[in-house]
C-alpha cells in the first residue's frame, strides 16, 4: 500500500495526503490524492477533484486538503497518468469531444470514494479548475453527483449538452477575456435548464485565481488574454461562496 504523503498546510496543522492508485481498467492505474476529515464523524460527504492543465500538482492537494479540513473527503485523480505528452493532448482531446478515457478515471475515481465505508454515496460532489472545470461540468451532466463547482472552464455551446445536470456553482474573472464569454453563456444555458445554479464573475481577478501557478512561465500567464494570475482575495471569496453552496447542496450531517 503506498505511503503517505505529508503535505504542510497554513496554520501550523500537520495534515496527511494519503497516495492511492486509482484502478481505471485491468491494465491501468492512474494515481490519485485522498484527504480525509480528521474532526467530523463519517460518514462523510466526498468531493472529485479535477486539476487544471499543470496536472497532478501541490496546489491540487492543497484543495483536496481544504475540501478535507471543511468536513468533505476527498479524491483528486490524475488525468495525465503521469505527465506524458501524448497524455496530455489525449486528455485535451477528451474534454473538446466530451467523451473518452479522462471521463472514465473520473468516474472511477468517484466510485473508489462511493465505494469507503466511511463516505456517503449519495453525497459526492464534483469541483475543478480551468481544464477540470470543464471536465467537472461535462462529468456532472453525465454521472452521478450532488454538487458541481466548476472554475473557469469551458461551457458547451448548447445547453442541450448540460441536460441532467445537478445544482451548480461555477466562479470566473472577468479579466479573463477568453473564457468570460464561457461565464455568460453558462448562465443562460442554467436559465434556460431550470437548474438550480449561481454563476459568479470577479471584476478584479482573471483565469486561475484559485490556483497558486508554480513553473518559469506562470509569471507569463498573466500577461496573455487570460490573464492567469493567483488572487488570495478573490479566491476567499470563492471559497466561501462554494461552502455556502455546498452546505445547501451537499450537506454534512
Amino acid at each position: 500500500m503506498p505511503l503517505p504523503v505529508q503535505v504542510p498546510v497554513a496554520h501550523h496543522r500537520r495534515e496527511m495526503i494519503e497516495s492511492i492508485e486509482i484502478p481505471v481498467t485491468q491494465n491501468r492505474v492512474n494515481k490519485g490524492a485522498l484527504a480525509l476529515p480528521d474532526d467530523a464523524a463519517p460518514p462523510f460527504p466526498g468531493v472529485v477533484v479535477i486539476h487544471d492543465i499543470y496536472g497532478f500538482s501541490a496546489d491540487l492537494k492543497r484543495h483536496c486538503q481544504r475540501f478535507a479540513d471543511a468536513g468533505y473527503a476527498a479524491i483528486a485523480p490524475d488525468l495525465y497518468a503521469g505527465g506524458r505528452p501524448a497524455c496530455v493532448v489525449k486528455t485535451l482531446t477528451s474534454m473538446a469531444t466530451g467523451k473518452g478515457f479522462a471521463y472514465e478515471v473520473i468516474d472511477t475515481a468517484r466510485n473508489v470514494l462511493a465505494a469507503r465505508d466511511d463516505v456517503d454515496a449519495n453525497r459526492i460532489g464534483i469541483a475543478g479548475f480551468c481544464m477540470g472545470g470543464g471536465f467537472a461540468l461535462i462529468a456532472a451532466a453525465d454521472q452521478s453527483f450532488a454538487v458541481a463547482a466548476p472554475f473557469y472552464g469551458a461551457v458547451p455551446s448548447k445547453a442541450s449538452r448540460l441536460e441532467g445536470l445537478c445544482p451548480t456553482i461555477a466562479q470566473f474573472g472577468e479579466k479573463d477575456t477568453v473564457f468570460l464569454p464561457h461565464a455568460k453563456r453558462l448562465a443562460r444555458h442554467l436559465q434556460e435548464l431550470g437548474i438550480d445554479h449561481e454563476v459568479h464573475i470577479y471584476e478584479e481577478a482573471g483565469h486561475s485565481f484559485m490556483n497558486q501557478l508554480t513553473g518559469p512561465l506562470a509569471p507569463l500567464a498573466r500577461h496573455t488574454p487570460i490573464h492567469a494570475f493567483y488572487d488570495p482575495d478573490t479566491e476567499a471569496k470563492a471559497w466561501a461562496k462554494l461552502l455556502d453552496f455546498f452546505a445547501r447542496h451537499l450537506p454534512k450531517t
